[in-house]
Parts: C-alpha cells; structure tokens; sequence
C-alpha cells in the first residue's frame, strides 16, 4: 500500500513537472519580437535569419495593435499578443476571436484558433460556442461544490464591441471572454453603450451534482 501511495506521489511530481505554465501576458508597446523566416516561428531573442518587429497602438478610443518593421506597419487584426511555443498569437476582444500570426510573402497574415487549439491554451476553461444562444440565451452546467472556468469561443461572425458582464467581475481574467460564475443565477453579458446593433446576451447558470 505504502509503495502505491509513494508511486501517485511522484506520478503527481512529475506531471507538474513537465506542466507548461502559459503566460498570457500582453506583450508591451514598443517591445520588440522576432519572426525567424527559416523555422517559421516567434520569439523574443533572434537566431538566424529573423524579421525585427516592434509593437505600437493604433490612435482613438478603439485601440489595435500594429506590428512595424523596415518604416511599414502591419495589422495583426488582434487589442492583445503573446508568445505560446514558437507562435505569435493574437485576441480581438471585439469579436472574441483567438488567430495565430505569421509572416508570408511580406503580409502579416492571421490563422484563426481552433476549439481544440484553444482548449490546448485554456486547459482549465470549459468551452462554450456562440452559436449556441438560442434567443440571446444559453444554459450552461456548473459544479455544484467547485468553481469552473468558461470560455466563450465566438463560431459566428457576430461582433461584441465593448461587451462586459453587467453582473459578475471578470476583470482579473487574462481575456474578456473568460468568466467564473460564483453562483446559479443569471449573468449578463452587454455593450457598455446600448445600440441596436448589439444585442444583450444572458447565461442562465445551473448546478450540476
């Protein structure tokens, strides 16, 4: 019994070992990342042939990220970037939307993420698709005696421009789309200003045993 217990232990070890923390981190204004031509991939030292590019932001109230490199700027179409494994990957928080960017033929150019992508980044997150808001409404499942983590993955073209929840605090979260609801009740997920163009979306939260 002794040596099974001591097996679950370092079997415990050893998968928190080789765990990868990701660190979500926006990556600042002015940094400067590099895209290696030759393997393809992103990082934030240089070895062998790289492209030098430095982040700016775009002006107003409504900010994107630019990508500048030899004098020309380039659109990620993405408000956060940070660095997972060799890729650049980009949010919009106004659709979202989660893309891997790459350096082809002189574009920056973007690669829309997966679910199973995603789910490979949010290991914690329970994914929960757009599309499946029927009347601007959808039920979701939480545990009953733990917290779960969602992530909402936009499969639409529908744009949530400025979008908070009016009632649950997601602040500390990496990424506007992910949020913790503490209880069974009803979130709602808004436009900061209302508009006909954007519809008010609630969660109908229930426990699951």
């Amino acid at each position: 019994m002794k040596n099974f217990l001591l097996f679950l232990s370092l079997l415990t070890l050893s998968g928190n070992c080789f765990a990868q923390t990701i660190n979500y981190t926006n990556i600042p204004v002015n940094s400067v990342v590099y895209y290696n031509t030759n393997t393809e991939t992103w990082g934030k030292t240089c070895t062998g042939n790289c492209i030098t590019f430095t982040k700016s932001l775009t002006t107003g109230n409504n900010t994107f990220s630019e990508y500048c490199t030899n004098e020309l700027k380039y659109d990620p179409n993405s408000t956060k970037e940070f660095l997972y494994k060799g890729d650049l990957i980009g949010y919009n928080q106004n659709s979202l939307k989660f893309h891997r960017l790459y350096f082809e033929d002189g574009e920056l150019k973007t690669e829309k993420l997966n679910e199973k992508e995603l789910q490979e980044l949010f290991p914690d997150c329970k994914i929960i698709r757009v599309s499946n808001f029927y009347k601007n409404t959808m039920k979701i499942k939480r545990p009953l005696f733990k917290d779960q983590k969602f992530l909402i993955m936009n499969d639409t073209n529908k744009m949530f421009y400025n979008y908070y929840f009016e009632n649950l605090d997601n602040s500390n979260e990496a990424f506007s789309c992910i949020f913790t609801p503490k209880r069974a009740r009803k979130y709602y997920f808004s436009p900061k200003e209302k508009s006909v163009l954007y519809n008010k979306y609630t969660f109908q939260i229930r426990y699951m045993i």
